[in-house]
């Protein structure tokens, strides 16, 4: 499941409340490890290749111009 602030129960879900709970459990879980994560900072010039499938990935916000292209590749162990 992928966490962000706008996941939440569908409306009218019978099961809102442990839902809602569930997900409160997973802010707290992410927020509890935030700190200890690496950071690194991306110069001019520098590429960031990473598995979707096999990490949990995220940026902190910034200032400024930001381009963005990506290149989707597909090995044959993707399946």
């Amino acid at each position: 499941m992928r966490r962000t602030d706008g996941a939440v129960p569908l409306h009218r879900d019978p099961d809102t409340e442990h839902i809602r709970t569930q997900l409160a459990r997973l802010n707290d879980a992410v927020h509890g490890v935030e700190p200890s994560l690496p950071r690194f900072r991306l110069d001019e010039g520098d590429i960031l290749v990473l598995d979707n499938y096999r990490c949990w990935h995220g940026r902190d916000s910034h200032t400024g111009e930001r381009t963005v292209r990506i290149l989707t590749a597909r090995s044959a162990d993707a399946g």
